[in-house]
């Protein structure tokens, strides 16, 4: 231990001045300048914290018109009228009456135009500036209004976006006519007529909205400006740049500046004044320094005293020694002392253990070491607090015996401490780690099952306050499989932040595993209130994340229950929760529903079903029937399609739409469309001269064996694949164009022949022809089915057949089922012609004795099996 020794030489005057007075003075400059730098920082900080309140308050505004402009549309979307006069029948007589959807548009909402749009993607009725015009709304608006329609068409509510007609900028929103009379899921998108509402983004308009939420200055401009003050970008639905809106934010650091300047120039010089008037008084608080110091020399010599006795148990243990004399001051601490806290121990030594030593909440030590030390009795194992050198608490465990003189007198305290911080801190992660996710922090599953017992227990009397809202992201698999599970990570760090902002601080938001979340609400007003916020998490994980630098855009599915005062168990509770999310999920995603009984009914049933299906898997439930393809220039039949029926035991034969798409959902459709695959590769063996068609799900197209999967089947029953023939559906390629198109190409190159099945149907087909070489194309049954040579449907079945030549591709016509559909595909060149005129799908036997009836010299004859 080191020993304080006093200089008696005092301090002069030229000393005192340069040890004291230009230290003093620098401080005072240094002062002034640190101050200055706070407040100009503060001020730019001011302004930039209300620029980027403005950009909020001025992307709030043009959302608030955007779905001002989707409200009013479907007010008129959803009119009876409307649907009867711009859908079952264009009269533009009455839509153009003030009052119905003419002049009123433009005079009273102030809507510049609005269109009404047919199935097929003609403009039937457009109204410019309060004024009926023959217009084509596509050439309007040719970037943009297409894709918005598509979008509405298979959305319930209105879609808007941003989208540039001309010169000008427009907030467009569309929607699909349909009364409240027609149930929508009784309606395909491709049959809807919908309705445009557009509303320009004029100076007009910008200057109300400014006027409404104090922004000064708004403007468009055209291109990205780089010296406006505050600027949101107008951009259409991908993410196209069509302009920008600009204002002039207010300025209050500017006007902090004048409100502090003045009142800080005075505080400075009155620090001034009060720096000069410590100077003077240090200047006679020398003598009483000195005084000090030998008062420190006297207890220094008094601890170097006490260290010859505890030295070498001092230097040899792991903690610290510490004694007190008999008021409890502290009087010596061994060298670990500075070691372990970092705080030398002349700065402590004469305080008591009250003045260094705290309480320790979680065990009151505290407490009890003051009660024992007035009793003046041995203590062990007490946990207290003190701070170290970096003002930083920490814990440490005391134990502490009686020193009593040699006429039995008390002396003080002797004891050791041993500082325990980090093993208090490791048992508290590893408490938090039991209880929390480890990637985004969130309660886990076992703390969500605690507070959920608690709640339903604190609302006991009102059990139906309490529900639980189970959250699923939307192709969260697809980000981890294209991006890697670390871009996964960081979504879910981002979502969960999300998640927080939007409850209340006594809502409980968990991660449950992977991407699923849930959350315990309790509310006054349920199922209200967890709508309410259901609604505004699925608009909230909809806003786009971003990771490198790239937008990524996801959804959410959720599902409510709310607890019943019947039946309060939290596992059925949270089962119900899941259910409903299901519900969710069956729905379309990216929207809630609620838990009803019903719902679990329907669950049982479903999970029976599939039960089933995974024994008539096993069981060899499953058959295999085939439909022959008619070929009509060699007059015979020319290929069969294998499709699969499945014979329940107690139900009979299960319709395919029930059931295929079970099996897709659950992954089963692999098994099955191999099975079906192989099956009907060992049948074609036995008719040489036929082709075998085979549908191919699209969730066969998600793994990267498909291509493997069917060369084996090759393989194992010898079939030559130039007699295999596979159908795919536009799908496939939509879901990931690059990956399928990959696959199709392998299979191609082992020799089979590609068909796109359901051809029409799908909005991009041409271009799926024109980037993969398909050998067929199959017309879709629903144009054969209202196919004449005068309708629609019958231009559409010969451009399609036009098309198949001119690309020589083989055409098929799926639905057959007149003669005078047969006789117009015929006259029109169709390849081949497969439906219920010639025959409905059989069995091997079936079709073999078809073959031996059939007469190719009459095919128009043939009556169906």
């Amino acid at each position: 231990m080191n020993t304080v020794s006093l200089n008696s030489q005092t301090l002069s005057a030229e000393t005192f001045t340069r040890r004291i007075i230009f230290p003093m003075a620098s401080i005072v400059v240094v002062a002034i300048a640190v101050v200055l730098g706070f407040v100009l920082v503060s001020a730019s900080g001011q302004n930039k914290l209300e620029v980027e309140a403005s950009t909020k308050l001025a992307t709030t505004a043009l959302q608030v018109k955007a779905r001002e402009v989707a409200r009013n549309l479907r007010d008129y979307a959803v009119w009876e009228d409307v649907y009867k006069n711009l859908h079952d029948t264009v009269n533009a007589e009455w839509a153009a009456t003030d009052g119905n959807v003419g002049a009123n548009i433009y005079e009273g909402l102030g809507y510049e135009m609005a269109f009404a749009i047919n199935p097929s993607g003609k403009t039937v009725y457009a109204v410019v500036h309060g004024t009926p015009q023959k217009v084509d709304a596509l050439q309007v608006m040719p970037h943009g209004l297409k894709d918005l329609l598509h979008v509405a068409s298979i959305q319930t509510d209105p879609v808007t976006s941003i989208i540039k007609s001309g010169e000008d900028v427009f907030i467009v929103a569309a929607t699909g006519i349909l009364p409240p009379s027609i149930e929508r899921s009784t309606v395909r998108p491709r049959d809807l007529s919908m309705l445009v509402f557009a509303k320009k983004l004029d100076q007009k308009f910008l200057d109300r909205i400014g006027r409404d939420y104090l922004l000064d200055g708004l403007a468009i401009s055209p291109t990205k400006p780089t010296d406006a003050e505050a600027s949101i970008p107008l951009l259409t639905q991908d993410r196209v740049y069509l302009g920008s809106i600009t204002w002039f934010p207010a300025k209050p650091g500017y006007q902090l500046l004048r409100f502090i300047l003045p009142p800080l120039a005075v505080a400075l010089v009155i620090l001034a004044a009060f720096s000069m008037l410590v100077v003077r008084n240090a200047r006679r608080s020398t003598r009483a320094l000195e005084e000090s110091a030998r008062t420190v020399e006297a207890y220094a010599q008094t601890l170097k005293e006490s260290e010859s006795r505890f030295k070498d148990v001092a230097e040899a243990s792991s903690d610290w020694i510490w004694e007190s004399d008999n008021v409890l001051r502290l009087v010596y601490f061994s060298t670990r002392f500075t070691e372990v806290t970092g705080v030398a121990a002349a700065s402590v030594l004469g305080k008591t253990l009250e003045q260094f030593f705290s309480s320790d909440a979680d065990t009151d030590g505290w407490r009890r070491l003051i009660e024992e030390t007035n009793e003046r009795t041995s203590f062990r194992d007490l946990r207290c607090c003190y701070r170290d050198a970096g003002g930083q608490t920490r814990i440490c465990r005391l134990a502490g015996r009686p020193i009593t003189g040699a006429s039995g007198e008390f002396l003080g305290f002797r004891g050791t401490a041993t500082d325990i911080t980090e093993e208090v801190k490791a048992q508290e992660r590893a408490t938090h780690l039991a209880h929390h996710d480890a990637l985004t922090g969130l309660p886990n599953r076992v703390l969500f099952r605690e507070r959920l017992n608690i709640a339903l227990a604190a609302n006991a009397a009102e059990t139906s306050r309490v529900s639980i809202i189970c959250l699923d992201l939307d192709h969260f698999k697809e980000i981890n499989d294209t991006l890697g599970h670390g871009a996964g990570d960081i979504l879910l760090q981002q979502l969960s932040s999300r998640l927080l902002a939007c409850v209340r601080a006594s809502d409980t938001v968990a991660r449950l595993g992977g991407d699923e979340f849930a959350i315990i609400q309790v509310g006054v007003n349920q199922p209200l209130e967890s709508e309410q916020l259901s609604r505004r998490l699925i608009e909230v994980v909809r806003a786009p994340f971003q990771l490198d630098g790239q937008d990524l855009h996801i959804g959410v599915s959720v599902g409510i229950a709310v607890a019943d005062t019947r039946d309060n168990d939290p596992e059925r509770l949270l089962k119900n929760a899941d259910i409903a999310l299901y519900r969710a999920k069956q729905a379309g995603r990216a929207t809630y529903r609620v838990f009803e009984a019903q719902m679990d009914v329907e669950l049982q049933a479903r999970k029976a079903l599939e039960y089933d299906l995974r024994q008539a898997v096993l069981k060899n439930e499953l058959e295999v029937h085939y439909q022959p393809l008619i070929d009509l220039e060699a007059r015979a039949v020319a290929a069969v399609e294998a499709l699969v029926r499945w014979r329940h035991p107690t139900r009979g034969l299960v319709s395919p739409a029930e059931f295929i798409p079970l099996a897709e959902e659950t992954g089963l459709i692999v098994a099955i469309g191999e099975w079906v695959l192989e099956t009907a590769c060992l049948q074609a063996l036995e008719w040489p001269q036929l082709r075998v068609a085979v549908n191919l799900s699209p969730v066969q197209f998600r793994g990267r064996d498909l291509v493997d999967s069917v060369k084996g089947v090759l393989v194992r029953t010898g079939l030559d694949p130039a007699r295999l023939e596979l159908e795919i559906t536009e799908s496939v390629l939509i879901n990931d164009a690059t990956a399928a198109l990959e696959i199709l190409n392998g299979l191609k190159s082992l020799g089979v022949r590609i068909a796109m099945d359901d051809f029409g149907t799908g909005y991009s087909s041409l271009g799926y022809l024109n980037s993969f070489p398909f050998d067929k194309i199959k017309i879709d049954r629903s144009f054969i089915g209202d196919m004449s040579s005068k309708d629609k449907s019958g231009a559409i079945v010969k451009s399609v057949i036009s098309l198949g030549q001119s690309l020589n591709m083989v055409t098929t016509a799926e639905g057959v089922e007149t003669i005078e559909q047969a006789t117009f595909l015929t006259k029109e060149g169709c390849d081949q012609l497969q439906g219920f005129y010639f025959s409905k799908p059989i069995t091997a036997t079936e079709l073999t004795a078809f073959i031996d009836r059939w007469e190719g010299s009459d095919i128009l004859s043939i009556v169906a099996a």
